[in-house]
């Protein structure tokens, strides 16, 4: 069985059994509200924070680089990225569908770079998909990034 017959079954199965479905709308909002955090993260340069947006087990691909799988990793790449930019984005979900614990958002993330040393900001349009899984302790964390210019 696909994972389509699953996403029509397991509802009619809680209504039939009188279970309300959980509230997607709030997952939703939930999935939106982190996607405004990170991007107050990201603008701040937020090297610890932007860590913390990740589950522990991540899986993030950014554009021509190896797979990033590792908290330490995920860390490096912060400080290298924060430590030569200041970021001016902005990341506005095109998508958002929330499948139990899992979720996925098709952001567009737009804006600046601007490097520290020549002050010439780069623009920043890019497309990503957001995988998200539910932690034990009910928040939202990124458990797969990937993403690619739109230029």
């Amino acid at each position: 069985m696909n994972l389509r017959h699953w996403i029509l079954i397991v509802p009619i199965c809680l209504i039939a059994c009188g279970e309300e479905a959980p509230d997607a709308g709030a997952d939703v909002t939930a999935i939106q509200v982190f996607l405004d955090n990170a991007t107050t993260i990201n603008n701040a340069g937020d090297i610890m924070g932007w860590v913390d947006l990740f589950a522990d087990d991540v899986v993030y691909m950014p554009d021509g680089q190896p797979p990033i799988t590792t908290r330490e990793a995920l860390e490096g790449a912060a400080v290298s990225h924060f430590s030569r930019y200041q970021p001016n984005i902005r990341i506005t979900a095109d998508e958002i569908e929330i499948v139990g614990d899992w979720a996925f958002a098709r952001t567009t993330v737009t804006g600046t770079l601007t490097p520290h040393r020549n002050r010439n900001p780069l623009t920043i349009d890019r497309k990503e998909i957001a995988i998200f899984r539910r932690q034990a302790d009910g928040r939202w964390k990124l458990a797969r990034l990937i993403g690619n210019s739109s230029r």
